[in-house]
């Protein structure tokens, strides 16, 4: 017994010398009302507990079709449906629990919407915290039928719905942004980064979701899948988040200098962390001409399916391996040749806008013109009044002569 006593006095003086603390911290977000009617407002608040903290930043994310961000503390700064709070505690002394200032929202749609949140948090030694995050979900509607305002979470959204309606990860970085309908994206880490913490949210809450890969990343590419299982069991769907480990962040940039189809425009305009893109071209094109340059001159660029355009759309994949071997990137391009109704009908609307493009070059060459003219013609009635002044003055002259 006295060697157990012993013991259990080491352990604690261990925990203390070192500071070590088994229990995890926790960070809370929530609001005054758990239920709005349209147009109210609610005030949003963050929580830390079970844990010291000196300095943290913190992100939120929000549905901003069904909630209007009106104002915030003084730390933060909103961007989209993103706002970044930061905080750093006086004299940088650590804070057993801290309240965050109120964020205030006011409700604009019927539904059940989420509040999502991530952030990095440190104590006064310059550590950071290992943290669990929460998510805060606001009933919009009615406050006297609790369940009408349940249905109206899928008003818009089908049971068959398989579309996340947010994504996240607890680290800045990840490409493309987020969009339902791109489901591959890409992020790349320093080796010091075991675990990434995803806030994906469907958009249909009824919906069963499940995150796999996030946890024990291993040097190398990783892949992280999300899956979604519809309310009606009928689909699913997987998003998935190639994640590199690596020591050398120049050997796995696996993005593009350059991307030019020669045949058409792409649409967006080219940047290196859009992947996804869209062209037109006519039906008497069965091939088109890709240009696309690597970032890293050994990075490895392959393109499939460039050739035998089909009528309708078609879909190329360039495939960016970075010079590590591992790494890689998909750029898609969905390239519509269009049949021969559409070209008749391209080819009227273009000679429409060539008509209406003639004609305003008309109006603009008459305008000009006119403007011309008008110079002239007060140029010519100085010169007018200018000649007639010299006339009289002559005249004047002459008079005085005679006289004399």
């Amino acid at each position: 017994m006295k060697k157990i006593g012993i013991c259990s006095i080491l352990m604690a003086l261990i925990l203390i010398i070192f500071n070590i603390s088994f229990a995890k911290g926790e960070m809370q977000i929530i609001c005054d009302k758990s239920i709005i009617e349209q147009n109210e407002e609610v005030n949003v608040s963050i929580n830390i507990k079970n844990i010291k903290v000196a300095a943290l930043t913190v992100e939120l994310y929000w549905d901003n079709s069904k909630l209007e961000y009106l104002s915030g503390p003084e730390n933060s700064n909103k961007l989209n449906n993103r706002i970044l709070y930061t905080w750093v505690s006086q004299n940088a002394e650590n804070i057993d629990e801290l309240n965050i200032e109120t964020f205030k929202f006011k409700a604009l749609e019927k539904g059940i919407t989420s509040i999502a949140i991530t952030g990095e948090l440190y104590n006064s030694a310059g550590d950071k915290i290992e943290i669990d995050t929460d998510n805060l979900e606001i009933k919009v509607g009615k406050k006297t039928d609790e369940k009408e305002v349940e249905n109206k979470q899928n008003e818009n959204v089908s049971s068959d719905n398989t579309d996340l309606g947010i994504l996240r990860l607890n680290h800045e970085g990840i490409t493309p942004e987020f969009n339902k309908d791109t489901k591959e994206y890409y992020f790349i880490t320093k080796n010091n980064i075991k675990n990434l913490e995803i806030t994906a949210i469907p958009e249909n809450s009824r919906s069963n979701l499940t995150i796999t890969g996030n946890d024990n990343l291993k040097m190398g590419e990783n892949t992280i899948e999300i899956k979604i299982e519809s309310e009606d069991k009928t689909r699913t769907s997987t998003y998935k988040i190639y994640v590199t480990k690596t020591t050398n962040l120049e050997t796995a940039n696996t993005n593009l200098e350059t991307l030019a189809v020669r045949q058409a425009t792409l649409n967006p305009q080219f940047d290196s962390n859009i992947t996804q893109y869209k062209v037109e071209i006519s039906n008497d094109i069965n091939k088109i001409d890709i240009l696309a340059i690597p970032q890293r001159e050994n990075a490895k660029v392959n393109i499939v399916g460039n050739e035998e355009m089909q009528v309708g759309n078609n879909k190329i994949e360039i495939n960016v391996l970075a010079e590590n071997g591992t790494t890689h990137k998909k750029y898609e391009i969905i390239v519509h040749r269009r049949d021969k109704e559409e070209e008749i009908s391209n080819q009227e609307e273009r000679e429409i806008q060539a008509m209406k493009l003639s004609a305003i070059l008309k109006e603009n060459q008459n305008k000009d013109e006119n403007t011309i003219k008008e110079k002239n013609n007060g140029k010519s009635a100085i010169i007018i009044s200018f000649v007639g002044l010299c006339v009289i003055a002559i005249v004047i002259i002459i008079y005085k002569h005679k006289i004399k």
